[in-house]
């Protein structure tokens, strides 16, 4: 939490986020007794619920459960909708698994590219996969423990066996783990353990000797 997020949640009249559980405890954290208020992405009344505070004049916040809002979590529609009508957006720095896998994997990090979470279809997943790869970018991943094998075989029959990758487990957590190799010795250590636990984000290159950046 850096010092200017801290002191925008004081400031601010209401917080919206995912679950108003969690954010409480983060609240209580820091001694804040800031209203909560639910934020569905998917429920346009939820999103017009936010802008409506926006529209009044209140310094609204709006925090996810982790990462960042608008990356691969909620925050994307409020964003969009308040740029449409000319209300004022800022975003904050903070916790990001993106950049942070990025800095963390010693692939180059000066150009890369984000898929997110990929198609849980097989094709559609290779699909992707391969056009990136003329790009010869680094290209980072979200993935599930249940799927992140399946991921990494796409990645060995798309990308290639000997591609590099780094698997970052729990990013940030107490069983934070980083294992780097190739698409097919990462592969291999992850089918090896007795059981895959926790959230993945995956970083890699084509080239098995990236050398920009």
């Amino acid at each position: 939490m850096t010092a200017r997020a801290l002191r925008t949640l004081k400031e601010s009249k209401v917080v919206f986020c995912e679950d108003t559980r969690r954010t409480r405890n983060l609240m209580s954290h820091f001694g804040l007794g800031i209203p909560l208020e639910r934020y569905d992405e998917n429920d346009p009344r939820s999103v017009d619920k936010l802008l409506e505070r926006v529209r009044r004049g209140d310094a609204v916040s709006l925090v996810s459960d982790g990462g960042l809002p608008g990356v691969s979590d909620p925050g994307r529609k409020a964003v969009a909708a308040a740029r449409r009508e000319g209300l004022p957006v800022t975003a904050l720095p903070g916790p990001c698994a993106v950049a942070t896998a990025v800095a963390g994997s010693g692939l180059p990090g000066d150009s890369f590219i984000f898929l997110g979470f990929l198609p849980r279809t097989p094709s559609k997943r290779r699909k992707a996969l391969e056009a990136s790869i003329p790009l010869n970018r680094t290209i980072v991943l979200y993935e599930s423990p249940f799927r992140v094998l399946e991921l990494l075989e796409d990645v060995i029959m798309s990308v290639g066996a000997s591609a590099q990758v780094v698997a970052v487990r729990e990013l940030s957590k107490i069983h934070e783990e980083w294992i780097r190799g190739t698409a097919v010795s990462v592969r291999d250590a992850l089918a090896a353990k007795p059981e895959i636990l926790g959230e993945f984000v995956i970083v890699l290159h084509p080239d098995p000797e990236p050398s920009h950046g």
